[in-house]
């Protein structure tokens, strides 16, 4: 059950497992034209569309540099694939660690159009050594 599901996902996923990809519009292949993406719920409002989600994947890089993960698990049902995994952020020069569940929803098409992302921004900010309320605004448009 999901199992194509999981592959449409993982490989989307698998663009960032090391660094940020060399080119977005690679991963951006996966998912349809007005997919959404939250990158925090429920802090940060969805943006929808590849625009939109290579533009903002654009601006966390800049504002907090490298990035990593290890992918712990991975389940799904006919359309839906939740992921958990650890991100790692290389800010200030040092790597922050950030858990957090992603969830993909994929349509008959294997694309992706819906894709958020649940974490605890408090952790990441006590981490980066900042209020919350400053790494909530940081990723505001």
């Amino acid at each position: 059950m999901g199992k194509k599901q999981e592959e449409v996902a993982l490989k989307f996923i698998g663009y960032f497992r090391e660094t940020w990809p060399a080119n977005f519009d690679d991963p951006l292949k996966l998912v349809t034209e007005d997919c959404y993406y939250q990158g925090v719920v429920p802090t940060t409002a969805p943006i929808r569309g590849k625009a939109a989600i290579k533009a903002k994947w654009a601006t966390i890089k800049a504002q907090f540099g490298d990035q990593r993960h290890d992918m712990l698990a991975v389940a799904s049902n006919d359309r839906t694939v939740f992921t958990e995994r650890t991100d790692y952020s290389h800010t200030n020069g040092k790597w922050v660690s950030i858990p957090l569940v992603a969830v993909f929803e994929v349509n008959e098409k294997d694309q992706i159009f819906a894709w958020r992302e649940y974490l605890d921004l408090g952790n990441v900010a006590r981490q980066m050594g900042i209020d919350a309320d400053e790494i909530e605004k940081s990723l505001m448009p």
